[in-house]
């Protein structure tokens, strides 16, 4: 065996080790929080509005005689929502407008949210052709206590969601401190009252306690819940009572006070455990001598709560507190109350029953001055103080997760010696295997080959999933991976597919029965056990067996029936289909793309670029120059602009005839990625598979049905590098170099940031193109002059006459396209992660794929790659704004070559390791199925297909074209976002930005005026009265994605000015009549005199 197959053997052995140790651990060891389903009330039930909306508002309003003993609640939203109580928002989810983040993305609620995996951090966002996220599927769980209050209280939830049937369910109770019956908050039991409107009463808005809701009508119950819904903590910590009392200790004289108790914990009923406590000072606390966590110093209010399963073990457990007064009071005159500690803690059965309470009362312990082990019970001690009961009132509680992820060493040493165990473990049996199973006794070395082999299937296997569940941790199909049963079910499916393995060399080797019947023995024990801690249901493990039965049974065929079957198969495969079935393939797979990208065109309104482009290009065909309705010249990518007018002026003026221009040329870069993939790879499945990822790809298929050059930009961009490769490289004639300047000018002048490919081609030129002779490649000469003069013309053109010279301080005061090392990592991060991890696996792949074809000097392969590379560093330090969308370009070259290094890979491995048993098992087909497999798995078809009937986009046009249907004479037009006034309304009076921002804003004949609509700055509320006073009707349009710029005194004057008309998605319409008065009433500050 040579040094590589060594090293390769004894790497993919490590590997399996290493996922072996991963499993053992969370499976044996240390478990993680499982996410397990909510269990509603039968009783409780959806609720809707009467009338289909995007958004309504739901409110709840009761009376109490004094303040609470406790109150809480659950909610599910589907799909976001605002909680208000009081008047004060407490609770939110708002992923609605942003539909490509993860599951749960925004919840407020950090802990509560699908697992403990830290989400890569990403800056900017990107549009794609993706449903919502099913958030709802998480339940929040909020304690109200402390909101609460004597006399009325009213709970308030604004829900909304991207299809017009918005629902949310509502569970909980508030606890009188009377004896009167607990008031229940759930929803289909109790009078919720709704409203479709963003309503507000003489400067009430309507989640404010004393709002009158008596026009509101009542919910209407749809059903009660269903699907699964989803929790990670447990309920108790929000509607137990809080259990025990304050307690102090001895304090020494450096003011600090130890205190200890004992905590009983059943031998087999013990499951899960769970904390709440507060301290005073500052203070830790200490299970079995591990640390919880510590807190500075600070006022008594906090509840933190944590699961603390990890920590525990059955019988006896030391819980050992510190606490120390802060340095400020230490020595002072002043009398200062005890120090003082809270807690109650409880354990769980796996049927969720409380068992095992601590409280903290005079059965805890105090010591005068630490001895060494005082955590673990060692030295004499006192009772402690009893202070007084806790005042729930005053107690902010907090779910802070799994305490156990915060104790880094125990975590690190459990973890690592794990790893190690699992690598010892995966060694011996694949040394084992090899030696005893097949009997290679040539070498140490050739054992351990001949083992991993056979391990290979169920190392894939484990290396799959690791990679889908860490792809998947950000989205809803993360739920399958981080359930109870989830862990233990993955090692159960590697020992069965082992298993499999090892019947298939047996039937091949025709072993002795006797090796047989110990690798199957310990494999059978193995999985009984880990099948008593799934604990799943009789039908569903019949299935499971039933379908590797049915593998089992094929496998111990007679071999020449076997390869009789498969003989079969390929040859009727081979009748019915000839040698040019691939390009039927590719005619399946193309038309099926034009399908998902034509289909319901008109159905997704405008996004801002849509409407830039749309506008300039309507300027064209008014009066054959690019300009807006706004007066300003939007000179970029005139080659997309010009084309996009001529067709309209040939189809018709219409969105839907300018996003088809878009369908077309995304359908002919489906045919370009597969030309230029064959070209690459020689392998026409290869291509195919590279052509249907793209085809369905989200941010494909958006771009595919978007009024913007991108899809014109990356065709242009895919036919320059097969141009360049067949002119270039392959020396196949001047036409297609002729063609590649074409091709490449035509891409710049669609898109002048693609000037970055120009490095790139020169590159590759300089590699491939040798020699180079004057005399006989003069014309290569000439077409670089042609085409970087009119590049260049391009260019000073834009930076002289589009857009306008900067008007006031922003939140960028300098151009987008300059070179800057602002955020260095942030575009590669947002490239190579994706939006919900989506090209985690393909980056995996590619960066792999570097290395191994950078061994094999893989020169036109090594081309592409350095493509992409070089594109994403000139990017990075030349385009301020980050967002993925600039490197749309070279996003099908990153998955050709993502999906060409996966299985060049696979099949490199698994070839390396046939030779150990001299082909016994067909790993190389093995391999790429796998590769194949995971790449299936990670495209989400499903989400695609959905996001048809969901509202991608801010819903802004349809709400100018409501203004643009009842506006009268002398109306007054005012917009938070006026990026569709331009399509929709055909202008602007006047445009509130909130904060200043970049490339907004338009200096003309002395005023500033947004550069779509032209509307007016204002930029004060002196402004908007000046406004008022003189206007007869003035229509406000609101932009939900805006809301955030304002201070919030300007907020609320907005959000309570005149009467709500209309609301679709992200987006509201007011109107404001003289009769409604000026509200609310805000002190002059003389700023009505200018744009400033």
């Amino acid at each position: 065996m040579n040094r590589l197959n060594r090293w390769l053997s004894l790497g993919l052995v490590i590997i399996l080790g290493f996922l072996l140790g991963i499993s053992g651990f969370s499976v044996w060891d240390k478990n993680p929080a499982a996410a397990d389903r909510v269990a509603w009330s039968a009783q409780t039930q959806w609720i809707a509005p009467q009338a289909p909306t995007y958004r309504f508002y739901a409110r709840r309003s009761f009376f109490l005689n004094d303040v609470p003993e406790a109150a809480w609640l659950r909610l599910s939203a589907d799909n976001d929502f605002i909680l208000y109580v009081n008047g004060r928002a407490i609770a939110r989810d708002r992923n609605i407008l942003y539909h490509s983040l993860g599951l749960g993305s925004r919840f407020s609620e950090d802990f509560q949210r699908a697992n403990d995996s830290v989400a890569y951090r990403s800056r900017g966002y990107d549009w794609i052709q993706l449903a919502n996220a099913k958030d709802w599927k998480l339940t929040t769980y909020v304690d109200l206590t402390r909101h609460l209050q004597a006399g009325r209280n009213t709970i308030a939830i604004e829900v909304q969601k991207s299809r017009q049937n918005p629902r949310v369910v509502v569970e909980g109770a508030v606890y009188p401190l009377s004896t009167s019956p607990a008031i229940d908050l759930a929803t289909g039991t109790t009078p919720w009252v709704v409203s479709n409107l963003n309503e507000a009463h003489n400067g009430l808005l309507w989640f404010d306690r004393d709002f009158p809701d008596e026009s509101w009508s009542s919910a209407k119950a749809i059903g009660s819940v269903q699907e699964g819904t989803y929790k990670r903590l447990s309920p108790r910590l929000f509607d137990r009572f809080l259990g025990g009392n304050w307690i102090t200790g001895i304090e020494s004289t450096q003011g600090e006070v130890w205190l200890r108790s004992d905590w009983q914990i059943p031998q087999h009923q013990f499951s899960r455990a769970f904390i709440r406590f507060a301290g005073d000072g500052k203070y830790a606390l200490l299970i079995n001598g591990l640390l919880v966590n510590r807190y500075d110093a600070e006022q008594n209010n906090q509840l933190h709560m944590y699961e603390v399963t990890n920590f525990l073990r059955p019988g006896s457990n030391t819980l050992a507190v510190h606490l120390t007064r802060p340095l400020h009071q230490l020595g002072a005159a002043a009398p200062f109350n005890p120090l003082g500690f809270f807690l109650d803690g409880w354990a769980e059965t796996k049927s969720h029953a409380a068992i095992a309470p601590i409280t903290t009362n005079n059965t805890w312990k105090t010591l005068e001055q630490p001895v060494s082990g005082w955590f673990n019970g060692e030295g004499e001690a006192r009772a402690a103080q009893v202070l007084g009961s806790p005042d729930a009132q005053k107690l902010e509680r907090t779910f802070e997760g799994d305490a156990y992820l915060l104790n880094y060493p125990d975590y690190l040493w459990h973890f690592w010696l794990w790893q190690l165990a699992g690598i010892g473990c995966a060694v011996v049996s694949a040394w084992s295997l090899g030696r005893f199973w097949l009997g290679d006794r040539l070498s140490w070395w050739n054992s351990l080959g001949a083992g991993a082999e056979l391990l290979l299937p169920g190392t894939l296997f484990l290396i799959g999933i690791g990679l889908l569940k860490h792809r998947y941790a950000e989205a809803e199909r993360g739920l399958l991976f981080f359930q109870q049963q989830s862990d233990s079910l993955i090692l159960l499916g590697f020992l069965i597919v082992v298993l499999l393995t090892l019947l298939w060399s047996w039937r091949e080797r025709r072993l002795a029965c006797l090796g047989l019947w110990l690798p199957m023995g310990l494999t059978a024990f193995i999985s009984l056990s880990l099948v008593s801690r799934v604990g799943a249901s009789p039908i569903s493990m019949c299935l499971i067996l039933f379908g590797f039965g049915a593998i089992a049974l094929f496998i111990l065929l007679p071999s020449h029936t076997r390869h009789n079957f498969i003989n079969r198969l390929t040859t009727a495969y081979q009748a019915y289909s000839p040698a040019w079935n691939q390009w039927l393939m590719l005619g399946a797979i193309v038309a099926i793309g034009f399908v998902v990208r034509a289909y319901n065109l008109g159905f997704v309104d405008l996004d801002a670029d849509e409407n830039t482009s749309l506008d300039a290009t309507r300027g064209i065909l008014r009066t054959g120059a690019p300009q807006a309705t706004s007066g300003i010249w939007y000179t970029r990518s005139p080659a997309y602009h010009y084309m996009l007018a001529l067709w309209l002026r040939l189809l018709g003026d219409s969105v839907v005839n300018a996003r088809f221009l878009s369908v077309l040329w995304g359908t002919a870069t489906l045919v370009l990625v597969y030309v230029l993939t064959r070209k690459i790879t020689g392998k026409a499945w290869i291509a195919l598979i590279v052509t249907a990822i793209l085809a369905f790809d989200p941010s494909q298929v958006y771009f595919s049905r978007f009024i913007r050059f991108y899809q014109v930009v990356q065709c242009l961009s895919i036919l320059s590098f097969w141009l360049f490769l067949k002119g270039f490289v392959d020396r196949s004639g001047r036409a297609y170099q002729y063609g590649f300047f074409i091709a490449l000018t035509l891409t710049i002048l669609n898109q002048e940031v693609t000037v970055t490919l120009l490095p790139c081609f020169l590159v590759g030129f300089i590699f491939f193109y040798r020699p180079f002779r004057w005399a006989d490649d003069w014309q290569i000469v000439m077409s670089s002059v042609v085409s970087m003069g009119i590049i260049a013309y391009d260019l000073v053109f834009f930076s002289i006459r589009c857009l306008t010279p900067w008007v006031a301080l922003s939140d960028s005061t300098d151009a987008y396209l300059k070179v800057h090392f602002f955020s260095i990592s942030g575009l590669a991060n947002n490239f190579f992660v994706g939006p919900s991890r989506m090209h985690i696996i393909y980056s995996f792949f590619f960066l792999l794929g570097w290395i191994y074809f950078l061994k094999r000097r893989d020169g036109k392969t090594l081309f592409l790659f350095s493509s992409v590379s070089i594109n994403l560093i000139l990017l990075t330090i030349l385009i301020y704004q980050i967002a993925t969308r600039y490197t749309y370009q070279i996003y099908p070259i990153f998955i050709l070559l993502a999906v060409y290094s996966a299985a060049c890979i696979a099949e490199s491995v698994a070839s390396k390791f046939e030779v150990f048993t001299r082909n016994l098992l067909p790993s190389r087909g093995i391999a790429i199925a796998s590769v194949l497999l995971l790449l299936i798995l990670n495209v989400e078809p499903n989400r695609v297909l959905a996001s048809y009937h969901d509202a991608l986009t801010r819903r802004n046009n349809e709400a100018f074209a409501y203004i643009s249907s009842h506006r009268q004479a002398g109306d007054v037009v005012i917009s938070t976002s006026p990026a569709a006034a331009s399509t929709g309304l055909g202008g602007l009076d006047y445009f509130i930005p909130g904060n200043i921002r970049f490339d907004v804003f338009y200096w003309n004949n002395g005023r500033v005026i947004d550069r779509w609509g032209g509307g007016k700055l204002i930029s004060n509320l002196d402004q908007m009265s000046h406004i008022l006073e003189n206007s007869k009707r003035v229509w406000l349009h609101v932009d939900n994605h805006t809301e955030g710029r304002f201070e919030p005194v300007f907020r609320d004057y907005i959000e309570t000015l005149g009467q709500p008309i209309m609301e679709t998605f992200g987006a509201r319409v007011r109107l404001w009549k003289p009769e409604d008065g000026v509200f609310p009433h805000v002190p002059y500050q003389g700023g009505d005199l200018g744009a400033y």
